[in-house]
Formats: C-alpha cells, structure tokens, sequence
C-alpha cells in the first residue's frame, strides 16, 4: 500500500517540478543599435544642413548636419546664423516712403577667435540646438508688423563650409 502512495508523490513531484520550469522566460536581448557613419567638421569636405525644428517665441533652433557621403557630422562649433523678420508681404505700409519689402534682422556669431554669441549645442551625433536669449523683434519694429521669420545659417569647418540659404521657418 506505500507503493501506490510513494507512486503518486513522485509523480507529482515531477509535474510540478516541470510545471515550473516552463513559466521561465528567458530575458530576449535587443539587438544593438546600428553603428552610425560620423566625420568630424574639420574632415568634412561637404556641409549639408536642414532645420528640422524652430521656436518662434524663444528663436530656438533644431537643424542637422551630414556630408556628401551621409554621415553626421560631429564637433560643429564656427558659425553665422541670422534671423530675417518680415511683414505681411500683402498689407501695405502706412509710410508711403516706406520700402515693400523692408526687414529686420538679428545676427549671431562664433568664429574660431573671439566671444560666441548665442550657444551652439550637440544634442546628438549631427543634430544640433542653437539657443539665443530670445528673438526681440519689438526693439526693431515697435509696429509689431514682422510676420514671417526666415533664418539663414552657415556653419564652418576648417576644408569647407555650407551654402548660405535663407529659410523660412515661422509665420506670425
């Protein structure tokens, strides 16, 4: 009579014992980022930039820098960067001596000698946030007429530097 009993204990022993190893998971690794292609600004012999976010009411702005070859470039700190304000080009002006297409500007530099104005940050391989105490267009136009903002950025490295373009970013 012990043996039917023993028979039975073992046999739940042993489905409870697999019972449990089955409700283990094994921890899944992620795979590893792909390995991003990077050059230095002073290697690079392209610049290629895109804004890809702006801040009308602090001028904060997000852009990106790559080569020809599509790697991130790294380590940009030379720049120029302007900021365009003009107005509606579809009011007229009350000035009759006025110019029609009159702007106004704020501009902002660092070059490799000399005080940055503005702060110029990497944020991530090849994506940069260039940050200014903020746009003032009051103390130019007290009209309050600027209604479209347009940024014109040119950054340098030591073989080469990007196409100066004027960019609209913003309409008020």
């Amino acid at each position: 009579m012990k043996y039917p009993l023993l028979a039975l204990t073992l046999g739940t022993l042993v489905l409870t014992g697999c019972g449990s190893e089955d409700n283990k998971s094994e921890a899944i690794t992620p795979p590893p980022p792909p390995v991003e292609k990077t050059v230095s600004i002073d290697e690079a012999t392209q610049i290629n930039l895109a804004v890809e976010q702006f801040d009308p009411d602090t001028g904060t702005l997000v852009f990106s820098l790559t080569d020809a070859n599509q790697a991130a470039i790294i380590t940009a700190k030379n720049y120029d960067i302007y900021y365009f304000g003009f107005p509606d080009k579809h009011k007229s002006s009350p000035n009759p001596k006025a110019w029609k297409r009159w702007h106004v500007t704020q501009n902002y530099r660092c070059q490799s000698k000399g005080e940055c104005s503005g702060k110029l940050t990497e944020v991530k391989n090849g994506q940069y946030q260039f940050e200014i105490a903020g746009l003032d267009w009051q103390s130019k136009d007290p009209s309050g007429a600027v209604s479209q903002i347009k940024v014109a950025i040119q950054i340098y490295g030591t073989q080469t530097h990007n196409t100066l373009k004027l960019i609209s970013v913003a309409t008020l």
